[in-house]
């Protein structure tokens, strides 16, 4: 009888399913100046962030060619701010054109954080709403203009913000 009953008293829900929507990352696509709709690719990509005291994490991508990237928001409190590096041409002269330098920019998210419930076994997940990011600048922006293309993050298969270079 005891074994009947506990087998009976397990959820299904005890592990969370793979396929269980958890805290969706922003989702950043990288478009050409020239031609603002068309995708460009950020050569040489270096991506670092910052904890919530202002210190510098390590790499979150590390000297790859990409047109979108997937980046993680801290979770700290309703309203937040994360802020990102984002380097092109890192390592220069190691390839064909030593002439390119790298370029830092640095970018902060804004947007207000809202915890869902999902289930026992998944706990919360987070979405971020009011989503919003600036372009901090300097005397060589590579990134020339943003656009926020949806204000909040609910998953990461969608683009979130634009960054034009």
């Amino acid at each position: 009888m005891l074994i009947v009953i506990a087998t009976y008293s397990c959820e299904r829900d005890d592990i969370c399913a793979a396929a269980t929507q958890t805290t969706p990352h922003l989702n950043i696509a990288f478009n050409d100046i020239n031609v603002p709709d068309e995708r460009k690719i950020a050569r040489r990509l270096s991506v670092r962030g910052f904890d919530s005291e202002g210190n510098e994490l390590p790499d979150i991508i590390t000297n790859t060619d990409r047109d979108s990237i997937l980046l993680p928001l801290h979770l700290s409190g309703e309203s937040a701010v994360s802020r990102f590096i984002l380097e092109r041409d890192t390592d220069f002269g190691l390839d064909e054109d030593p002439s390119t330098e790298p370029n830092i920019d640095i970018i902060e998210v804004h947007y207000t954080t809202k915890f869902i419930y999902v289930s026992r076994a998944c706990g919360y997940k987070s979405i971020f709403e009011n989503l919003s990011v600036t372009i901090l600048q300097d005397d060589n922006n590579w990134i020339i203009s943003n656009e926020t293309v949806n204000t909040t993050i609910e998953n990461e298969t969608e683009t979130h913000i634009i960054l034009r270079h």
